[in-house]
């Protein structure tokens, strides 16, 4: 005779969820569905041409536009209150930061969050590319000027014209990554100590790495981490495009040579695998996102294993996505890793043919597996041309398309994609085959610049949805194992 188990019930409840999201997957993927993509036209926020934006970066509860150009380069950050509604007015916000500290701080080209502020990364103005840095206090009002300020590291980075793309911060320091393009390049990586005052110059060090490992090592789009070694992205020497990687290690000197690595992956797999805007890690690989060899754009993603040695062409393989699921996949700006995806943004194909074809590698699938890639064409989202992104933000649940031109103008129509869906396992994951081995972290306590204590950011409520995915998944296997007990 058979008694009712409370815990048997719970069981049966998550199974038949976990069943219906297993169907429901079945029928469709759902970064494919255009209901979970939303788009709003913040172009006219704060009555300003609010468009152009490169970058953005996540505090905890905003996310930051990094302001770049129009017609002519600009200042006007952008924020969205993440616990607002995406496509109400009342939840965005603009400011002209643009004469920020007396400097034209205008054209950025990245941002990130770090001990209380964001930092926009300097790329150019009108006339030259600049290292004029800027940064908004989190804890202030965001158009408050008194929540602004600026720093010209020019003078420290020691050319008459620099220009960065990208950065990414440790926890204590922020590491700019030095960009090129025609007509010129240089190597000179800067470094910022947030334990130090931001208007100091002893805050700031740059090391020329132009010549790394006897490579030409100049013209870089991104940077990412790994725990230890700070990657930055091949792009543009200053006459070509190029695949030359350099890394530098955290745990030693950033001044010193021998701190510093160059690869020349520039022909991995057969392929040409040069011209790569932005990057991302997901526990043990580097995926670059492709955009342009010497001819046009491609779609060539080059992955490195962090287990491997640099300069190893074992350590390094290449996958031609440019043709997955029968749409034109080429021309990316940025890479972002959530769950057990990574998710590349759409750009552009040539100079003015920007496109919307976002692309998604499973990493529980073979890398080279056409069945682990999808492609999916969100140049109409919500009514709107959407197209021509330049990186990202992940808030937890959403990720951010940054708007910069949409192939009618420069564009202000911000792009969101809810990846809840992808999130929600359909099944019990695969084991991977090896255990990644977990670089140690810089021992560095970070320690807050400013008097005012920043307020912290209550991350959003739907931040849980991973939770709620974890245990979906750890429930499949006790419901088989309940079965199997009450058949005996």
């Amino acid at each position: 005779m058979g008694y009712w188990r409370p815990w048997r019930s719970v069981f049966v409840c998550v199974a038949v969820m976990s069943l219906g999201c297993h169907e429901s997957a079945a029928a469709s993927d759902p970064f494919t569905d255009p209901a979970n993509w939303t788009a709003y036209d913040a172009g006219n926020t704060g009555g300003m041409f609010t468009r152009g934006y490169f970058g953005a970066a996540f505090d905890g509860r905003y996310v930051y536009y990094a302001p770049c150009r129009m017609a002519a380069f600009h200042g006007r950050a952008l924020r969205y209150d993440t616990q607002s509604p995406f496509a109400s007015p009342g939840s965005w916000a603009a400011y002209d930061a643009g004469a920020t500290g007396g400097l034209t701080t205008v054209g950025y080209a990245g941002a990130v969050a770090a001990n209380g502020y964001v930092y926009f990364v300097p790329f150019s103005d009108t006339t030259s590319r600049h290292a004029r840095m800027l940064r908004v206090n989190t804890a202030g009002s965001f158009t408050d000027p008194g929540s602004w300020s600026a720093y010209d590291a020019g003078p420290v980075v020691g050319l008459p014209y620099s220009g960065y793309d990208g950065a990414v911060s440790d926890g204590r320091f922020i590491y700019f990554a030095p960009f090129g393009y025609e007509p010129y390049a240089h190597g000179r990586a800067l470094r910022f100590d947030t334990e130090g005052t931001f208007t100091s110059a002893a805050s700031w060090t740059v090391y020329d790495a132009g010549q790394t490992s006897g490579l030409l090592t100049e013209g870089y789009y991104g940077a990412v981490m790994d725990g230890r070694h700070v990657y930055f992205v091949p792009f543009h020497d200053g006459a070509g495009f190029h695949g030359r990687a350099l890394r530098y290690d955290t745990l030693s000197g950033f001044t010193n040579p021998s701190s510093w690595e160059a690869y020349d992956a520039g022909q991995t797999d057969g392929m040409t695998t040069v011209g790569y805007k932005g990057a991302c890690f997901d526990g043990r690989y580097i995926y670059f996102a492709p955009f342009r060899d010497g001819s046009a754009s491609h779609g060539r993603v080059l992955r490195y294993d962090t287990q491997g040695p640099f300069s190893d062409p074992a350590s390094w393989t290449a996958y031609d996505a440019g043709a997955t699921g029968g749409l034109d996949a080429r021309g990316y700006v940025g890479a972002e890793h959530v769950g057990h995806y990574i998710y590349f943004i759409p750009y552009s194909y040539e100079e003015s043919e920007f496109h919307a074809i976002a692309l998604r590698y499973d990493t529980l699938g073979g890398f080279t597996d056409p069945g682990s890639w999808t492609a999916y064409d969100a140049g109409a989202s919500s009514g709107l041309t959407t197209k021509g992104y330049k990186y990202s933000a992940f808030d937890g649940r959403y990720l951010y398309y940054v708007p910069y031109n949409n192939g009618i103008m420069f564009s202000g129509i911000a792009l969101r994609y809810d990846t809840a869906a992808d999130l929600t396992p359909t099944a019990t994951p695969a084991l991977p085959t090896a255990t990644p081995t977990p670089y140690t972290l810089p021992t560095r306590t970070p320690t807050p610049t400013s008097a005012a204590t920043p307020t912290p950011r209550p991350i959003p409520a739907h931040t849980s949805m991973g939770l709620l995915a974890l245990l979906s998944a750890l429930t499949v296997p006790l419901i088989h194992w309940a079965n199997r007990k009450n058949q005996k």
